[in-house]
């Protein structure tokens, strides 16, 4: 417990720094490289209010609160300090992707002297980087730039018209792309990593479970690929408003297989037939809501917005009612599930309440997915891991069982050796020839009338023992009934195990109230691929038991028939 509240606290101390940056970025402020950046931004009613609109500073609304004009047109005035870059190392600007038609970049210079960059949502695609950060190269001139305004058409504006501005040295931006590219690269590695590890355990051992694992960290590569602007990077043809489609769509996949991967994870008994009710509405619900998007959009793309998030929302609010469930059944996991899931549900937490307004846009917001989903991948490996292990042990205490059972189904229960029907279907089909000893006590009636039934068991459990300790490993040793043994032993073991030496070891075996016990042997030897084989062998050493017990017992003998023994 004490791990779990140190725990929440750190979550606690995330939300805080994530409700701070995103204060900063609702004010309208976005700092990068030590230059402060003030966001304007003024609703444009056609192209030629867009020049009227920059000599009248005092027509911007700088609050920070742009996603109250809805979607549309609009001029963006972006206020700094005035810069000038280095010499080799010019600026660029960035911003976060969102959805628009078109726009084009002024750069104004305090020279009087301007430049231009137009795009599109077809051609924008060059400009995005890692991140999914728009990345724009601003035009060097000899004098210092001084303001940047940005037209942009057809904004979805659900967030902001331009988000999370930067403007930095090309150097430093090289350095966070770089930093950015290394960890969702190390996020790919382990996702693949993790595929193909539980794909292989899959093979083995048919876990239903593992595949769905699989298939979520199949979904979160996918959604990764696309979300990060990778996408984007390889196919420089591709609509930056359809990737903003696809995005969401693997999103709403990539959540619907993780609450499958939580369906097969936990035991049967924690979804009831409700809750799988409720679950399989639920995941409906956000697919339905995500193909609606995809469809749609642009159009009423605050209502298909609103409505997609709530259907994300709702999938976060299933996990209440099955975190309960599995409280109240106890399950065995519940702990080590909180413990792998508590980023990646407080990343959507968060993600919702920005989806909502509550809180502002922030970087590492947008982020957060890398670092929760790392987190994710990771720890939910313990719990399959973990899971694995405890269905092996169930396993192993199954298999245990089942060789127990089968022990007692195929032993006498008495001495422990083989009982008829076990030894007949092992030995029986052996082609290899083979010598059948049978085995018999000698007077053991008078045994059991002198000294009572109970010793005579202690003399049949005693003359098995002997039997047992001087017959090699491959060999068979059963107790045909009564007083009656067989061994049956392979030809590489006819000189190592001799009727002799059976003979000597129950001469020498400690027996109850030291009774002095012999036992007679007939051998022959023979094949046993078939059940005649085995009953004409078994017959001829019978005769030879036969004879040794007419010539006196405590001896063996061996059957004389050359055909047998041929």
């Amino acid at each position: 417990m004490t791990e779990f509240r140190n725990f929440l606290r750190l979550f606690a101390l995330l939300l805080l720094a994530w409700l701070a940056s995103g204060t900063a970025h609702a004010e309208g402020i976005a700092t990068a490289a030590g230059i402060p950046i003030k966001t304007c931004v003024a609703p444009l009613a056609d192209r030629q209010a867009a020049a009227a609109l920059m000599v009248r500073p005092q027509a911007f609304d700088c609050s920070g609160n742009q996603s109250r004009y809805g979607q549309g047109d609009f001029l963006v005035q972006l206020r700094f300090a005035p810069v000038k870059p280095q010499t080799g190392d010019p600026l660029v600007l960035r911003t976060a992707a969102v959805w628009q038609d078109r726009a084009s970049i002024q750069f104004h210079y305090a020279d009087g002297g301007t430049a231009r960059l137009d795009y599109s949502s077809r051609k924008v695609s060059r400009y995005v980087t890692i991140g999914s950060i728009f990345e724009f190269p601003v035009p060097q001139r000899d004098a210092a730039l001084q303001t940047i305004y940005i037209e942009v058409h057809n904004a979805a504006n659900i967030r902001g018209v331009v988000l999370s501005p930067s403007l930095m040295p090309l150097s430093e931006s090289t350095r966070f792309k770089l930093l950015l590219t290394a960890a969702y690269s190390v996020f790919a590695g382990l996702v693949l990593a993790l595929i193909v590890y539980n794909l292989s355990l899959w093979a083995a051992l048919r876990h239903r479970f593992q595949l769905f694992y699989c298939g979520l960290l199949a979904a979160l590569a996918a959604y990764m690929f696309s979300s990060s602007g990778a996408l984007a990077m390889l196919v420089p043809s591709l609509d930056n408003n359809d990737r903003f489609r696809l995005t969401l769509l693997l999103l709403a996949i990539a959540c619907i297989s993780a609450m499958q991967f939580i369906r097969h994870f936990f035991e049967a008994d924690v979804f009831g037939p409700r809750l799988r009710l409720l679950f399989n509405l639920t995941c409906a619900f956000a697919l339905s809501m995500a193909l609606v998007f995809a469809v749609l959009a642009p159009w009423n793309f605050l209502l298909l917005e609103r409505f997609y998030i709530a259907a994300m929302s709702a999938m976060l609010c299933l996990l209440l009612p099955i975190l309960a469930n599995a409280w109240r059944t106890r399950s065995r996991y519940f702990w080590l599930f909180l413990l792998a899931w508590s980023l990646p549900i407080l990343s959507g937490i968060l993600r919702s309440a920005y989806g909502f307004d509550l809180i502002g846009y922030s970087l590492w917001l947008d982020n957060s997915n890398l670092i929760a989903m790392a987190a994710e991948a990771l720890l939910s490996s313990l719990m399959v891991t973990s899971r694995v292990r405890e269905l092996s042990l169930e396993r192993d205490d199954a298999v245990a069982g089942e060789q127990v059972a089968l022990r007692l189904a195929n032993t006498d229960p008495l001495t422990g050796l083989l009982n008829r029907r076990a030894f007949l279907d092992l030995a029986i089909g052996r082609r290899a020839r083979h010598r059948l000893m049978l085995i018999d006590i000698d007077h053991f009636k008078k045994v059991n009338d002198r000294l009572g039934h109970d010793v005579g068991d202690q003399v049949i459990c005693a003359v098995a023992q002997a039997i047992q300790q001087c017959r090699p490993a491959r060999s068979l040793a059963v107790r045909l009934g009564g007083e009656e043994f067989a061994v049956l032993l392979p030809r590489s073991a006819f000189e190592s195990c001799t009727a002799d030496v059976i003979l000597k070891a129950v001469r020498n075996h400690r027996m109850p109230q030291a009774e002095w016990v012999t036992v007679s042997i007939g051998y022959a030897d023979g094949k046993v691929a078939s059940e005649e084989e085995w009953k004409r062998l078994y017959r001829f050493a019978d005769s030879a038991l036969y004879r040794a017990k007419s010539d006196g017992r405590d001896r063996a003998c061996r059957a004389t028939d050359f055909s047998v023994a041929a």
